[in-house]
């Protein structure tokens, strides 16, 4: 009589987690798709020089890659996700009813169709990378350019002659490296070190202490407060992350930093009350400490000229609008024009250009991307193959997008390339994707169970 009973095969037991690693299938396994991720972590952060309406050398890739992919996707009918779909949609209701009080109506057509191509860029940067695992040659690919923009940021501030002290701390000498200004390549930096930080477990000890020294030798030649704060908040993020996660309890970890907290108020109120200014003013004057002030000046006179114009337009002046104001002459902000400057804030940004739906819409996002990686520790552990890693890649993820929310207060960073190439990177590693619905008759193709003696493994 024929036996119809499946055949249990005896493999030993393994203390390691399974790897959910999502196979490259059908028209994007290619090794072309590899190549074209690779470049693109070398080429985000080239903007200079730039093309028509501040296009970079990444955006002139795109022209060929995108339609083919586009293509790819069509041809063999694969799902994409839409993340961050709900704020999104709410987003673009606000930049739709601010056109209504555009000042430059080109401007906000100009702006809305930017947003519109970074946003269908990062959707299929996510459909291509939620199917290649961990993404390690990527995540390497940005740290190696980022060691070699680094390298040249500290070039170009230590070839400007005076002391080493003047250039890497003094408040006039400030490096950009292939960016257009030093607070673009302080936020690039920023999220380099993050890029770092999760990749602690893959790469040799002296290929990481070598980076980070670069990357932080190089954030210092940018003199940019708002980056190093951001950094600073992104790593006690992480720190608690990553304590978290070997172990420590939430009540500890909490107290913790209350006393953290604590005890540097009263450092900073001590040194502020009782040490004498002959001390504090040559230290403002010789370093970029003391640009804090005029920077927020600066800004707080931007923001006040960006309220008047808000008045008159509750639901938004329109996006991208706020450099496109004309101000009184005794109100100039430029040396040699009468037009505004722009927000220098996304929050703002978004309020006074989009109005309140602009803004909740961005709220949202924001709170959707820390919802998205704070859940999704185990599944990092899965597709990293293995606690270690996954543990390390949640901290540092949770630390980036930490940091890049508070640099979002002092900066307009969401038309940079390397922002949405990080978050793609995030989401595909992070997110629930139809690729691994797709994928998952693969993870199905051996049911495992444990018993006493190991794990059994049963054929479909």
């Amino acid at each position: 009589m024929r036996d119809d009973r499946r055949p249990e095969i005896m493999v030993e037991r393994s203390t390691a987690p399974a790897t959910r690693e999502v196979p490259p299938r059908r028209g994007l396994g290619s090794g072309g798709w590899n190549l074209y991720l690779v470049a693109m972590a070398g080429l985000v952060p080239i903007v200079l020089p730039a093309g028509p309406g501040q296009t970079a050398i990444a955006d002139a890739l795109n022209a060929v890659a995108l339609p083919l992919l586009i293509g790819a996707l069509l041809v063999h009918r694969m799902a994409i996700s839409l993340p961050f779909a709900p704020s999104v949609a709410i987003v673009a209701g606000g930049s739709l009813l601010a056109f209504t009080g555009a000042l430059s109506p080109s401007a906000g057509l100009l702006t809305v169709l930017q947003d519109v191509y970074l946003y269908s860029w990062f959707v299929l940067l996510v459909a291509l990378m939620s199917r290649r695992g961990d993404l390690r040659g990527l995540r390497l690919a940005w740290a190696c350019a980022a060691d070699a923009i680094a390298l040249l940021a500290i070039v170009q501030s230590l070839g400007r002659g005076g002391s080493l002290s003047d250039q890497l701390l003094g408040s006039r000498l400030r490096a950009a490296a292939t960016f257009y200004n030093p607070n673009m390549l302080a936020d690039y930096l920023m999220l380099s070190v993050f890029m770092l930080l999760g990749l602690g477990r893959e790469v040799r000890r002296w290929f990481f202490a070598l980076s980070l020294g670069l990357l932080l030798l190089a954030l210092l030649s940018t003199k940019s407060n708002g980056g190093m704060i951001s950094l600073g908040v992104g790593l006690a993020v992480w720190a608690a992350a990553r304590s978290l996660a070997r172990g420590l309890a939430p009540v500890r970890l909490g107290g913790a930093l209350c006393l953290a907290v604590g005890l540097a108020s009263i450092a900073g109120l001590a040194l502020a009350e009782w040490s004498p200014a002959r001390v504090l003013r040559p230290l403002e004057q010789r370093s970029f400490v003391g640009r804090i002030s005029h920077s927020s000046a600066s800004r707080e006179e931007i923001w006040r000229q960006l309220g008047h114009t808000y008045a008159r337009s509750p639901l938004g002046i329109g996006p991208g609008n706020s450099a496109a104001q004309t101000v009184a002459i005794g109100e100039r902000e430029r040396p040699r024009s009468l037009r505004s400057k722009e927000a220098h804030s996304d929050y703002l940004a978004y309020a006074i250009e989009r109005g309140p739906f602009g803004l909740v819409g961005l709220l949202l996002w924001i709170g959707q991307g820390f919802a998205m990686v704070s859940g999704a520790r185990r599944r990092l552990g899965l597709r990293a193959g293995g606690s270690e890693k996954g543990d390390g890649l949640w901290a540092a993820f949770l630390g980036a997008l930490a940091g890049t929310a508070v640099h979002s207060t002092v900066i307009e960073k969401l038309h940079f390339r390397h922002y949405w190439l990080f978050l793609a990177i995030a989401c595909a590693m992070a997110g629930e994707s139809r690729a691994d619905e797709e994928a998952a008759p693969a993870y199905g193709d051996a049911e495992r169970t444990q018993t006493g003696r190991g794990t059994v493994v049963r054929n479909p």
